[in-house]
This record gives structure tokens, sequence and C-alpha cells, in this order.
């Protein structure tokens, strides 16, 4: 028989491999797969640029929507949870069954706002949860990285294989239904009472004065980070196809991204703990920045690939920090907090192929814009480290993950 501790430390561990499987459900493959099977859709559906910008504004525009109704069931959490898997799961599968913008749109529009439900369930269910073992924290989000991974090997060997994009939404359906198991027999109602009564030690920052001018600079620049990284993240294969003549070749794209995101967690906790979690913040928009920047300056297959690795590899950083900042200094408001930053990221993700479509197509402009934004959040996060600086709040708060 197992002592207490090894099977609390079993069950922190299996809840954290939940949530990576409910992010790499919900937003690696619910969100993210349009990303890696757009290029299909193109190519055997003649679906152009705009259109395209137009499905991924529609989801978009879902995403802000259960971003603004998610606090709504932080008391119904894992139900919650389990209905947008559902949908998630329902709404790929018709992608491939059904023809025509407007069903496509509608079935983006229910993946949008189910994808934001379960980013927001999850980082209510499993911060907490994981207080403990804060490093933990680092897996669930890479959870994204891992769905964006999944999502484009499965489309990189179908376009080697020769198949159409509905092979490749099914092949994601039945994904999604895999991983969305395991977080259904994990997080349940059940199991998220045992792990609250097993809580003995309080959460240090949960007593900490809500600084709410903070937190709305904070989400401020969280939600314009939103506009920075979400061309690459929607026209990255796209543009690959584009520049590359080789059929395969935009394929690999995706997978880098995808592959950069789930490793750059683990270097981020390094990172933070050095420089703290501003700094680090501050430093991944600055990367991004460049890693958008990349194709502009080199369009080639490197430049491709490292802009997928400069993007990809802080995207989930900032996720996960800026959840984090909710929950350190949010106070028992925490879950409205990080709902707050759902909404502003889905807020500043809107404006991406909206600026793509209002500047006709030209890619590389808003791509321009897209950096420059980047570079301006960056100084504001410097500038509130300084800030933090003077206060001497970095006296008494652990590092960036909480360590």
């Amino acid at each position: 028989m197992q002592p207490p501790s090894s099977v609390h430390e079993t069950r922190l561990i299996a809840t954290a491999l939940a949530g990576l499987a409910g992010l790499a459900l919900a937003i690696g493959l619910g969100r993210f797969a349009y990303t890696a099977v757009l290029p299909m859709m193109q190519a055997d559906q003649g679906l152009s640029l705009s259109a395209g910008s137009a499905l991924a504004l529609v989801n978009l525009l879902g995403y802000l929507l259960g971003g603004l109704t998610a606090a709504r069931f932080r008391d119904q959490a894992v139900w919650c949870l389990r209905f947008s898997m559902v949908l998630i799961v329902a709404s790929l599968a018709m992608m491939a069954i059904t023809e025509g913008v407007w069903w496509w749109s509608l079935w983006r529009l229910l993946a949008g706002v189910a994808s934001a439900w379960v980013m927001v369930m999850i980082s209510i269910l499993c911060l907490p949860l994981l207080s403990p073992r804060p490093a933990l924290v680092g897996w669930v989000y890479s959870g994204v990285g891992v769905g964006i991974f999944l999502g484009g090997s499965v489309c990189l060997i179908l376009v080697l294989l020769q198949l159409s994009a509905n092979w490749a939404w099914l092949v994601l359906a039945l994904t999604c239904a895999a991983l969305g198991g395991v977080v259904w027999r994990q997080l349940t109602p059940a199991m998220v009472h045992q792990h609250h009564s097993t809580q003995t030690t309080p959460n240090a920052m949960s007593t900490r004065r809500v600084d709410d001018r903070r937190l709305w600079k904070l989400i401020i620049c969280y939600g314009l980070y939103g506009f920075g990284y979400i061309l690459p993240a929607t026209y990255l294969p796209a543009q690959a196809r584009l520049l590359l003549e080789d059929h395969w070749a935009y394929g690999v794209a995706w997978p880098v991204f995808g592959l950069a995101a789930v490793l750059s967690t683990g270097f981020a906790a390094s990172v933070a703990n050095r420089l703290g979690a501003l700094p680090t913040w501050t430093l991944a928009h600055v990367l991004m920045a460049l890693g958008v920047l990349l194709p502009v300056i080199y369009p080639h297959l490197l430049g491709i690939v490292f802009a997928a690795l400069a993007v990809g590899g802080t995207f989930v950083v900032i996720t996960l920090l800026a959840m984090q900042q909710a929950h350190q200094y949010g106070g028992s408001q925490a879950p409205l907090w990080m709902a707050r930053l759902t909404t502003a990221f889905a807020t500043g993700q809107i404006l991406g192929p909206l600026a793509v479509i209002f500047l006709q197509e030209r890619l590389m402009l808003s791509l321009i814009l897209a950096a420059a934004v980047l570079l301006v959040t960056a100084a504001i996060l410097f500038e509130q480290w300084r800030q933090d600086e003077k206060k001497d709040l970095l006296a008494d708060k652990p590092d960036a993950l909480g360590r």
C-alpha cells in the first residue's frame, strides 16, 4: 500500500496530465487545428485568404464570447468543462461532413466558445489543486503545444498521403475524443473535492491585497499580445505554403511551432527563477516580435522554421505567466481575473484577421504591425517591472512560476 504522501503526489501528477490533455484538446486542436488545416482547405476546396480570415475571425468571436461568459460557470467548472469538450469534438467532426463557409462559420464559432470555457475551467481547477507542486502547472499549459504538435503532425502526414481537409477534420475530432476521455475520467467532481480536502497549506498569495490597477495593466498587455501573436499563429502554415515550392514543406512549420511550445515551459521556469515574472514576460514579447518579423526579413524555409520556434516558444510561456499573475494577485476573485484575461486575449485576437482583411490581404504589412504592437507591450511590461521594484514587491513574492 502506498503511503499517503505518495498517493497525493500521484494524484497531483494525474491532475496535471489531465489539464495537459484538456488544453491540448481545446486550444491545441479545437482552436489551432484550423491553422494547420487552412492550407489544405485552400488547396483542395479553393478557400481564399479572405474567406479563411473570416472563418478565423468567427472562431475568435466565439472565443471572446466564451471569455465573457466563463466566469458565470466557475461554480460548475467540471460540468462546464465536460460540456465544452463534447462541443469541440462535435464541431470538428461537423467541419468534415458539411460544406460552405456559413456552416463552417457556425462550427468554428461554437469551437471558439467552448475553447475559451475549457481554458478558464482548466485554470480554475488545476492552479489551486497544483499549488503544492507549482512546477506541474507548466505541464498543464504545455498541453497547448502538445495539441498543436499533434494537429500539425496529423495534417503533415495527411498532406504527404494526399488526403483532403475533410479527412483531417475527422482524424482531429477522433484525437480530441481520446484526449477528452482522459480529462473526463480524472477531473471528476468527486476528485476535485478530494483534492481540495487534502490541501493543508493555504496559498500565501491568496491573502495578498488585490492591486486592480496593476492587473488591469497586465490585462491590456495580454490583450495586445493576442493581436501580436495571432497573425503568425493563424497564417504561418499558409504563409509557408505561399513562399515554399515543395508541397510538403509548409506542413513542417506547425509541428515545429507546437514542439517549441511544449519545450518552452521548462526553459521558461529557469529563466523566470532568475529574472522574475515580468522581466521574463517582457523578454518573451521581444522574442515573439522578432519571430513575427523573420518571414518578412528572410522569406525562406529557414526563416519560417525560426519564426515557428520564436513564436511557438514564447506564446505558452506568456499565457502561463499571465494566468499565474491572476492566480497570485487576484485573491478570492482570481477566477474572475482569469476570465478577464481570456476576454482581453480574445479581443486582441479578433483584430488580427480584421487587419488582414482591412489591409487587403497584405500579410507582410500586417506582420510588421503585429511586431510593433508586441514591442510596445514589452515596453509597458518593463515599466511595470520597474514600478514593482520601486515598491519593493519583489522582495516578498515567490518566483514567476510560484516556486
